[in-house]
């Protein structure tokens, strides 16, 4: 299968095994793992955190090391979230959790790097990872792809492959501008304060109209006689036009 993949890349990409280095990134069937035995040294691969999370989930949502196997994950802290998951180990009180974990503990150190982020090891290979993205999770994207391109679409090839380069650009920020891609950012930002201020606008708006129904019953001054001091001085106020 990787070698055909491997084919296929060189075919689509130029891509050359002598020189060029891959990231993969995917869950832990054997099918998957098996690139790091094809492609060794060459590539790099990473348990998709979409997987990983929910795994993680699973186990040990409300259990007191919880908040600490997050922050470990969200930071790709690979060395600290095994520290934290042995640590969590014998105190689940659920023998079936107890064993998920234990696998989950063994499979990460049997794949080291497969937590930390892939620009570090690019990195450690001589290559400058400046502008590249976290990977995130990959899953989620490829989701959003498959929606967006199947149900019940009919493609020829050509139209499918210009679609995907199209909708690829636009997640990354870049867009066809007069039959170039171009980066988005200055496009966003110029129109950030025009943006922003618009919503201000909206927010004010909808507060003026809200504001009856948010005091009404719930300021107890407003509901005196007209005979107490509280509405002759609130009367006052509004005479000289301070309210």
């Amino acid at each position: 299968m990787w070698k055909r993949f491997e084919e296929w890349l060189m075919k689509e990409y130029a891509y050359d095994p002598c020189r060029d280095l891959l990231i993969i990134n995917g869950d832990a069937a054997s099918w998957i793992t098996a690139c790091r035995e094809y492609f060794g040294k060459r590539a790099c691969f990473q348990l998709d955190r979409f997987h990983v999370a929910r795994e993680l989930r699973q186990c040990l949502s409300g259990h007191p090391r919880w908040r600490e196997v997050r922050k470990k994950l969200a930071k790709q802290d690979e060395e600290g979230l095994l520290v934290e998951l042995n640590s969590a180990v014998g105190t689940l009180e659920d023998e079936a959790k107890e064993k998920q974990v234990a696998a989950m503990i063994r499979r990460i150190e049997s794949m080291p790097g497969c937590i930390r982020d892939y620009r570090e090891w690019l990195s450690e290979q001589g290559v400058e990872t400046t502008g590249m993205r976290p990977m995130g999770h990959a899953e989620s994207v490829m989701s959003r792809f498959a929606h967006r391109v199947k149900s019940r679409r009919s493609w020829k090839d050509q139209g499918l492959r210009a679609f995907l380069r199209a909708m690829a650009a636009r997640i990354d920020g870049i867009w066809r501008r007069n039959g170039q891609l171009v980066e988005e950012e200055e496009t966003r930002t110029a129109a950030s304060a025009s943006t922003k201020s618009k919503r201000v606008e909206q927010a004010k708006r909808k507060a003026g109209r809200l504001w009856a129904d948010v005091v009404r019953q719930n300021l107890p001054c407003l509901q005196r006689s007209s005979g107490t001091p509280i509405h002759q001085a609130l009367s006052a106020l509004r005479d000289f036009g301070c309210v």
